[in-house]
């Protein structure tokens, strides 16, 4: 099921359309399954891999930086199920510029079926569209590629880049805290 493009910034709206419209013209269909991501949705992705005391070890860093509301969002969604160090994201709640809906995550449809397969020829023309519009493409990332995922800025993480009050002001805007 497509995601909603009207969650997106309006930056980030109109150029996922366009990356949208730049496959369809090279016969590459995709699909945007995530945009605006709850700062719950993000701790339950984040928690699905690790164990107890690393998302201790978490929260009380929130904590220590003045985030403690994302330390409480962390804590309050419980345990994940989910296998330990297989990480999905490296992005807690906050961390991710899909909290800020400044980020989606598409993949290519082959007869109206995802194709995972980060390697795939649809994969690069995606990815060369992102690029095409002036977002960063996850996919050229060295550490942690993540074909799927377009953003915005430059940067892995948000909370290194805004200021307590100004993340927390964000967030209001989205009626996510």
């Amino acid at each position: 099921m497509p995601a909603d493009l009207n969650l997106l910034v309006p930056t980030v709206r109109l150029k996922a359309m366009q990356v949208i419209n730049t496959c369809a013209d090279k016969n590459v269909e995709i699909l945007i399954y995530c945009t605006l991501r709850t700062l719950e949705d993000q701790a339950r992705l984040y928690r699905s891999s690790r164990s107890l005391l690393e998302i201790q070890e978490k929260a009380k860093k929130f904590r220590d930086r003045g985030f403690g509301f994302l330390a409480d969002v962390l804590m309050d969604v419980g345990p994940q199920p989910g296998k330990l160090g297989l990480h999905s994201t490296k992005a807690c709640c906050g961390e991710s510029f899909h909290n800020y809906a400044e980020a989606f995550d598409a993949v290519p449809l082959i007869n109206k079926y995802p194709k995972w397969d980060e390697h795939s020829v649809e994969y690069h023309v995606y990815g060369d569209a992102v690029r095409d519009t002036g977002l960063v493409w996850a996919g050229d990332w060295i550490t942690f590629k993540e074909c799927p995922h377009a953003q915005l800025r430059a940067g892995s993480n948000p909370l290194k880049i805004y200021s307590v009050d100004q993340v927390k002001n964000m967030l209001r805007d989205f009626g996510l805290i």
